[in-house]
């Protein structure tokens, strides 16, 4: 598709913009591109050039995003193209979302006829990060809800607010990739330096948007101390709430940590202990322990859902809610 005019610039002199996108707020001279690489300067102007493109679709667990207390069990049509605002030193996807690569035409209206396609409650924009996709995920995002589904985003959670209330009402369930829980953190893994994903979680949230985190747990930049993952879970609980989900995933090497040895299973195991002192579902990704994949009743500790890998048995009653106690669940459905 031809390059589209973006939202979210300012121009400035000598014929240079600033993107205002999110808060790396890029200042672009004519013929350069931003950190995300795909929002560009053409004669003045800011140009998206992924609008109506992809480079990656699937039809995915909804577990896999990962959301697991959002319609447990379905499946969900994911898509994602180029470019992304953070270089994070571990990204599973860099190839797509720090390079340029072929892409195809995928008009919004297709988005929405394969979002519900096979059983598949909608559309997950993912795989590089859908924030630098601003123009075409609110479109698209237009056309799945008009078709009576579902709209999740599967981001690292820097936007400005303006453009995310844009999107607000348009996006029914968030994964928030939770680096860390300073600036500092930012900075060093993601080559970031200004973040406030901590401030768009509570506007998500604010706005009754479904939430999960996902904390990579990784070695020469986390610290495996009890105190540090204190730090999480009591911000979420204080700040987002008790029921917000966080799914610690273990580290294998990528991209710029090639040579960095895989995150110890026990360090995984004591991120999962601490934080359920301070919150009711914990998880961990990218080890095999079924038991600390399912979901258990807050009040009387009954299973409510059983999860082993992408295996799914939801053990809630049809209406909602403990089959032991009767407390309300905690799940969309």
């Amino acid at each position: 598709m031809p390059e589209i005019v973006a939202q979210y610039w300012e121009e400035l002199e000598g014929g240079r913009v600033k993107c205002t996108l999110c808060p790396r707020e890029c200042q672009i001279p004519p013929g350069g591109k931003g950190f995300c690489l795909v929002r560009k300067n053409k004669n003045g102007k800011l140009y998206t050039s992924i609008y109506g493109e992809i480079t990656s679709a699937n039809y995915d667990p909804v577990e896999k995003k990962p959301l697991y207390h959002f319609y447990p069990g379905s499946v969900i049509f994911s898509i994602g193209t180029n470019g992304c605002n953070l270089d994070c030193k571990s990204c599973q996807n860099w190839e797509i979302s720090r390079r340029e690569t072929a892409r195809q035409l995928f008009t919004p209206e297709m988005a929405a006829e394969y979002a519900g396609r096979y059983g598949s409650i909608g559309i997950a924009y993912t795989y590089n990060d859908p924030i630098i996709w601003f123009e075409y995920v609110k479109d698209a995002a237009k056309k799945v809800k008009e078709a009576g589904l579902k709209n999740v985003m599967v981001t690292n959670g820097n936007i400005n607010l303006k453009a995310l209330k844009e999107l607000l009402p348009l996006i029914d369930a968030f994964n928030v990739d939770l680096k860390g829980m300073d600036k500092e953190y930012y900075l060093k893994f993601s080559a970031f330096p200004n973040p406030n994903v901590w401030e768009v979680c509570e506007e998500i949230k604010k706005a009754g948007k479904h939430l999960e985190l996902t904390k990579l747990i990784v070695p020469g930049f986390d610290q495996f101390t009890p105190e540090y993952f204190e730090r999480f879970g009591k911000w979420i609980a204080e700040n987002l709430g008790k029921d917000v989900p966080i799914h610690y995933s273990r580290f294998f090497p990528a991209y710029k940590l090639m040579d960095t040895p895989p995150t110890p299973v026990e360090v995984i195991d004591m991120a999962y202990d601490v934080t359920k002192e301070y919150l009711y579902y914990v998880y961990v990704g990218n080890v095999i322990e079924p038991e600390r994949e399912s979901t258990y009743c807050p009040a009387c500790g009954a299973l409510l859902v059983r999860r082993v890998g992408y295996n799914v048995d939801v053990l809630f009653t049809p209406d909602g809610k403990c089959p032991e106690c009767g407390r309300p669940v905690d799940f969309v459905f």
